[in-house]
């Protein structure tokens, strides 16, 4: 058994103190009379911004820039705001009172009741029973009675109340809410009531009929929550001369199911200045009672039937899931004016949407002009695609080098992930001038291509803080920069083409506003959590999915407190302060993430990840016989396959070995390494992570077969290599899931401050 940790006693460090419940009062009347003072404040700098307001394009004002470059979140949620509900003055009071609801063992209550007298006859006891006939969902019937036979009291009570102008109660309602907000439907309603011992929950029609309120309730929220993003961005643009606002879009499409034989999809709308959803559509190609009337098609009956569906039926839209996106697209723009009084001049989509094409075809805004921008991050990915199909064309054709393309020093995978992660900061820094970006694209090429006896860096940024070393080097006078593996004229002259077609202006300038679509990505997931792909819902879950993803993303979790309200429900202490708490937790966690600190961590476990990976590619699947490691002196770890395929690479813990017999084969330098290697034991090695019995002797006699500081084989398929320096040899078998047993070796040489080869 390993000895315990030794921790030390820490004294941890006093928290800051921040306020209480006692100073928020005082900081209110605080901030009160400072309100006037900036309000003189603003009316003397008005004079000052309606001067500068002339220098702005007419069509877009001065703080759409300062927009962008906040955190999305911070963007769309107010960290003071507070339209949730009660004052905080009241929090008190509502803590007082018992309200909500909670889950009780029925026995423990059924106890407590009987220790009560009746109120009727003082003589008998109260006894608690429950009517599960009359049950309705989890709203349960209770029955108090007095256990006297002669006394009538008897008091008969729900465990929920109805809403008010319903007949269904609350309890039924917020469940089947919150179900469809984690995206779990009722066949999971049903085991969660079973494993708790709970009485079954309503059944399917029931909780359909639920879901179809809600829906309803969901949608008129989130259409109110579009409305007002809709204001909110009106706020950055200019009127045109017909009253109508020309601002940009990102559209994106989702479908339901992965590939294109999706029967449901969603195309959404968001501001590329605020970031919130301004208009989404729901595809449906499904209907089931069409499905059932199709067999009947073209009789008097299918007729009659279909004069009352048509209105109701389901299926909106007739066509292949692939063009979903692009007629949800267009239905967007046509009803833009009518429903915003804004047109989308500008539409920010990825490179294969059919969406624009479309929407040019059926000259929505007539004369205006509908101008496409590119998502920078599927650019971005152009770089990386090309490559790598221009690598696997090429495969093992000679370039002029009488090489191939790829291989060590060459356009490998690493290389070309580098090549991509450049191109894409060539772009976003250079957002201002088309000319520079296009410079800064080409100085890639140019850069990677460089030596020390023909520097090609013109196009490199100058300045002592330029990221050319070259450049930084000329700026401070001095010649201490040295390039480090550069590309091969042969493979640079092969790559060349694609740069060239990468940094044509026609590309780049539908780049300049340096946009993605990651929040496109952002809502479609949001919208299937609700309505998870793994299993089938109907067209009702997928619109109430969309809606409460719609609401929650542009105006976060405060929204289901909107959408009780909107079914009559009080939402109650405990939902408005659970509600307020995840969006506090939401802006908090995103300005810790919007951190230089925490990107710069991101990066650098991003990094070791990757390098870990290629790591494991490189050595993963080798087969017997196999030297991993041909060269002791470029590394200090040999690795080779005795028997079997292997696919882990075993983390060993580098341990000095002690040597037994004489003592002078610690301090001799006649010993040799194989003869201080043959002296090892098992009971020797208890300092590293391995028990003795995984560890076996290594023979006596290999000196025999081992030279000092060269490498033999011992056996077919062992490669073996010594140094002077002391050693230790493990030998490990255990078995991989799904392949041969492993039976690996490894020979690590020991020096100070040796790093493990992964690290």
């Amino acid at each position: 058994m390993p000895p315990k940790r030794k921790f030390r006693n820490v004294r941890r460090k006093k928290r800051r103190f921040t306020g209480n419940k006692y100073t928020k009062k005082r900081n209110s009347e605080e901030m009160e009379g400072t309100d006037d003072q900036e309000s003189v404040k603003e009316s003397e700098e008005s004079d000052i911004t309606d001067i500068e307001d002339e220098k702005i394009p007419k069509n877009i004002t001065r703080n759409s820039d300062r927009t962008k470059s906040m955190p999305a979140t911070l963007r769309k949620l107010d960290d003071k705001s507070s339209d949730s509900g009660d004052p905080e003055n009241d929090e008190e009071e509502k803590m007082a009172s018992i309200e909500g609801f909670r889950l009780i063992d029925i026995s423990v209550l059924a106890s407590v009741f009987e220790s009560f007298w009746c109120p009727m006859c003082k003589y008998g006891h109260v006894t608690f029973e429950e009517d599960c006939s009359a049950k309705m969902g989890f709203a349960t019937l209770f029955v108090l009675k007095c256990t006297s036979q002669k006394c009538k009291y008897s008091k008969r009570f729900f465990s929920s109340a109805k809403i008010e102008g319903s007949q269904a109660y609350e309890v039924n309602r917020r469940v089947v809410l919150a179900t469809r907000n984690i995206g779990i439907g009722h066949q999971s309603l049903v085991k969660f009531a079973a494993v708790m011992n709970m009485l079954p929950p309503m059944n399917e029609n029931s909780y359909r009929d639920h879901v179809a309120t809600i829906r309803n309730s969901a949608e008129t929220v989130a259409k109110e929550s579009m409305q007002n993003a809709a204001e909110e961005a009106k706020e950055f643009y200019e009127p045109g001369e017909d009253g109508v606002f020309d601002i940009g879009v990102s559209g994106d499409g989702t479908w339901r199911r992965r590939g294109y034989s999706s029967a449901y999809g969603v195309v959404t709308a968001i501001s590329t200045v605020t970031g919130k959803v301004l208009d989404v559509e729901v595809m449906s190609k499904e209907c089931k009672e069409c499905m059932v009337w199709r067999s009947k098609e073209g009789t008097v009956e299918f007729q009659e039937w279909w004069e009352g569906h048509q209105h109701l039926c389901q299926a909106n839209y007739f066509g292949s899931s692939g063009s979903m996106d692009a007629s949800g697209m267009l239905a967007i723009f046509e009803r833009s004016v009518q429903n915003y009084s804004v047109r989308y001049t500008e539409f920010l989509g990825d490179g294969d949407s059919k969406s624009h094409k479309l929407i040019v075809e059926e000259a929505v805004y007539g004369p205006v002009e509908v101008r496409k921008l590119e998502c920078v991050g599927h650019v971005q990915k152009r770089l990386g695609s090309r490559l790598r199909s221009l690598k696997k064309r090429t495969g093992q054709t000679r370039l002029q080098d009488g090489k191939s393309i790829g291989g060590r020093g060459r356009l490998t995978d690493n290389v070309i992930d580098k090549l991509q992660v450049y191109y894409g900061k060539a772009i976003r820094n250079n957002t201002h001038d088309i000319q520079a970006m296009e410079n800064a694209v080409m100085a890639i090429w140019h850069h990677t291509q460089s030596t020390d006896d023909s520097p090609d860096h013109d196009l490199c940024p100058p300045g002592e803080s330029s990221w050319c070393g070259f450049q930084r080097d000329v700026a401070q006078g001095t010649s201490d920069y040295r390039h480090n593996h550069p590309l091969p004229t042969a493979v640079a002259n092969a790559i060349y083409p694609t740069f060239e077609a990468l940094s044509e202006q026609s590309l780049l300038a539908r780049c300049l506003h340096g946009g993605t679509q990651n929040q496109n990505e952002a809502i479609n997931a949001l919208i299937w959590q609700r309505a998870t792909k793994e299993t089938h819902s109907g067209l009702a879950v997928v619109e109430l999915a969309t809606f409460l993803a719609v609401s929650h993303f542009n105006n976060g979790t405060i929204s289901i407190i909107l959408v009780l309200r909107n079914l009559g429900i009080d939402p109650g202490f405990h939902c408005i302060k659970a509600c307020r708490k995840q969006d506090h937790n939401r802006i908090r966690h995103s300005r810790r993430k919007s951190s230089e600190q925490a990107k710069k961590r991101r990066k650098q476990i991003r990094n070791f990840k990757k390098g870990y990976s290629d790591t494991l590619e490189a050595i993963e699947g080798q087969q017997r016989g196999t030297v991993i490691v041909k060269d002791s002196n470029k590394s200090d770890w040999l690795y080779v396959i005795v028997s079997g395929v292997y696919q882990v690479l075993l983390r060993l813990e580098i341990s000095k070995p002690k040597l037994c017999g004489k003592k002078h084969y610690r301090y001799s330098e006649d010993v040799t390494a194989a003869e201080k290697l043959a002296h090892l034991t098992d009971e020797r090695h208890r300092k590293t992570n391995y028990s003795a019995s995984r560890l076996k002797r290594m023979p006596r006699n290999m000196n025999k077969l081992v030279k000092d500081s060269a490498a033999s084989s011992l056996s077919p398929g062992f490669s073996f290599c010594l140094q002077d320096a002391p050693s230790m040899c493990l030998d490990c078998s255990f078995y991989v899931a799904n392949t041969l047993p492993l039976h690996l070796q490894a020979v690590t040489f020991l020096s100070p401050g040796f790093p493990h080869p992964l690290q």
